[in-house]
């Protein structure tokens, strides 16, 4: 039994939510906003976008889902 990815519509096993393809992809774009971000910690989610060229909305979702954490720098400075 096959399902279809979320993402392209090709074939894939029925436990996964996206082919290998796909799920490579995700993983080398979140590797690539993970690298920029350890270069430049106090980027904000456009300025990623802008330096990778993965959506703002893909970025937010990494947060959303606790792939990616937001230091909130404010709170930092007082100390």
């Amino acid at each position: 039994m096959t399902d279809r990815c979320l993402k392209c519509g090709s074939e894939m096993s029925p436990y996964d939510y996206t082919c290998k393809v796909c799920g490579e992809n995700d993983r080398d774009e979140y590797r690539m906003i993970r690298n920029y971000v350890r270069s430049f910690p106090n980027s904000n989610a456009m300025q990623i976008a802008n330096a990778t060229g993965i959506s703002v909305s893909k970025i937010l979702r990494y947060i959303k889902n606790g792939s990616l954490t937001v230091v909130d720098n404010q709170s930092r400075r007082g100390r």
